[in-house]
């Protein structure tokens, strides 16, 4: 990464999942900071599996889904599982100054790499852990999907025209594409203070809490005893604000003055607006990757490095992080250190 960019020389090893970890990682990376992939042998990151992939091939190398959030990081595919592996995050730890994760609670815990333990290990390692519910309260322990954080933090509820809430879908949602940038900026906040006093933190954040802080001044309203409710496109305060059919099977929105067509995906990435903007790149190989919310005028950024081959970089991280060439062999013999799934993971 090139010296002058603001987060370069700091190491973040990212154990993210899908998109809410993958993703602040990923800006992170944009940034400058160098970022180690960590997967293991028998619990690759989900969006290796896709569609259309292909039995006999490396599949799980080909995946436009994974490609797409995790450009330009180092990848190590390790099982943690394993006291050796355990043994050899430990290693990389030590030589890192993040670690995001956004596991289901309780499982790094079952592995003795729970956040209490891994804090006075490494008192100035910043940890960020990214979950549903966040590390305490009744609900810690649910599962949730970007669907289900929107109804329990109350979005779900103010949107839609009908009697029934609408979630904004089911793959592509709210609380998983802005929770990446809510965990990067405390990241970096508390890298700032890791600076000042010589300690670094445990970031709990809660992709529920963080939902409901999307709401805005319709929390502060409900708070204050007047919830609003659920107005579709029309609102009877402003009713020259409104969504109209356009007469050519799209539709407008219109507001007193002005008017805008509604875009859908084929039409917002054919616009010159979307071209000239930052919201979709392109890796150095060609592909599409997730772009960067934001720009530095005497800096500009761009994704620097191409999706890496699962464990392509085990041998060069783990001897950044002090194993001997004949630690990284057994490792590899014995099964903990790997370039492809064990069988039985499939696409």
């Amino acid at each position: 990464m090139p010296l002058d960019l603001p987060l370069a020389g700091i190491r973040i090893v990212d154990l993210g999942w899908l998109t809410a970890g993958a993703a602040s990682s990923a800006l992170l990376c944009d940034l400058g900071a160098e970022v180690m992939k960590l997967e293991g042998p028998g619990a690759v990151d989900p969006f290796r599996n896709w569609d259309g992939a292909k039995d006999g091939t490396d599949w799980w190398n080909q995946s436009p889904w994974f490609a797409f959030t995790n450009r330009g990081k180092r990848s190590v595919c390790l099982d943690l599982k394993d006291p050796r592996g355990k043994e050899a995050l430990l290693r990389l730890l030590g030589t890192a100054d993040v670690m995001v994760e956004n596991y289901r609670r309780g499982v790094l815990a079952q592995w003795g790499l729970d956040a209490a333990t891994l804090r006075k290990k490494f008192p100035r390692l910043i940890i960020a852990s990214i979950s549903s519910q966040g590390e305490d309260g009744p609900d810690r322990d649910m599962v949730s999907f970007g669907s289900t954080l929107e109804a329990t933090g109350g979005m779900a509820a103010l949107t839609g025209s009908g009697e029934a809430p609408v979630i904004t879908g089911r793959d592509v949602n709210y609380p998983d594409q802005v929770v990446c940038l809510f965990a990067s900026g405390a990241i970096v906040a508390a890298l700032l203070e890791r600076d000042r006093t010589g300690e670094g933190a445990h970031l709990d954040l809660s992709q529920r809490e963080l939902t409901t802080f999307l709401l805005g001044e319709e929390l502060i309203a409900a708070a204050a005893g007047n919830p609003s409710p659920r107005l579709g496109n029309a609102d009877p305060l402003e009713p020259a604000d409104r969504v109209v059919p356009d007469g050519q099977g799209g539709w407008r929105a219109e507001w007193p003055g002005g008017s805008a067509p509604v875009r859908d995906g084929a039409a917002l990435a054919a616009s010159e607006d979307f071209a000239r903007g930052t919201a979709l790149l392109r890796s150095p190989d060609g592909k599409p990757a997730k772009g960067i919310p934001f720009r530095l005028s005497s800096r500009p950024l761009a994704i620097r490095g191409n999706c890496r081959r699962l464990g392509e970089d085990n041998h060069a991280v783990l001897a950044e992080a002090g194993l001997t060439p004949e630690e990284i062999t057994a490792l590899e013999e014995a099964g903990v250190l790997a370039t492809a799934p064990r069988r039985g993971v499939v696409a």
